[in-house]
Parts: C-alpha cells; sequence; structure tokens
C-alpha cells in the first residue's frame, strides 16, 4: 500500500489505513459518540487509538490538545472572515439594488424630488 501524507498534522508524516473488527456494539457507541461532538466514527476512533498509544502520558495528551486547539482557533478565523466577507457582499449587492431602482427611476422618468 502506498503511504499518504497526514492532512491534519503540521508535519507531513507519511500514515497507512488501518481496518479492525469490531463488535457491532461497539460500532454503534463510536457512531453515537461521533455525532455527540460532530465528528466522524473514523476521526473519534483515531483519537481514541491515538490516546490509548500515549499510555494516558499527559505530556502527550497536553501536546494533541493544543494541535486540536490551533486547529479550532484557525478554522474560528476562517468562519470569522467568511462573516465578514458576507457581510461586506451584502452592503454591496444592497447599494447595488439601490442603484439600479435609482436608474429605473431615472429612465422612467420618475426621479424622486430629491434628485430633482
Amino acid at each position: 500500500m502506498r503511504a499518504q501524507k497526514a492532512s491534519n498534522e503540521n508535519t507531513a508524516r507519511p500514515t497507512r489505513p488501518l481496518s479492525i473488527r469490531l463488535l457491532e456494539s461497539d460500532i454503534e457507541d463510536l457512531c453515537e459518540r461521533a455525532r455527540r461532538i460532530s465528528g466522524t466514527p473514523t476521526g473519534v476512533a483515531r483519537e481514541l487509538i491515538r490516546s490509548g498509544l500515549s499510555d494516558g502520558d499527559p505530556f502527550q495528551q497536553a501536546k494533541r490538545l493544543l494541535k486540536i486547539e490551533r486547529n479550532l482557533a484557525i478554522a474560528i478565523q476562517d468562519i470569522q472572515s467568511s462573516k465578514a466577507s458576507q457581510s461586506e457582499l451584502e452592503a454591496t449587492a444592497a447599494r447595488i439594488e439601490r442603484m439600479f431602482e435609482q436608474l429605473l427611476l431615472a429612465l422612467s422618468g420618475q426621479l424622486p424630488s430629491e434628485a430633482k
């Protein structure tokens, strides 16, 4: 199998797929946990495995949590930037709509008394 680059890591390290068999009830629990945190079962399983591999090492867990926090901060900045862009687009669309209405009034000869 070809190794793929990890997309969620700051440093590009090769990854490989891993297939495991679980009881149906374990899969349901995994899916329920993923739904609660708005994640995917694969992502939840990956984090649980990584947590287990760290043997509860607080330093490793803190490193993982900091990385997750940084990714969340980046996502929040992207969302805020999108909201700002959306507000600017809405303002621009409203300005264009007002200009279009004024153009229609001017072309129809119905200019408001302020513009005369």
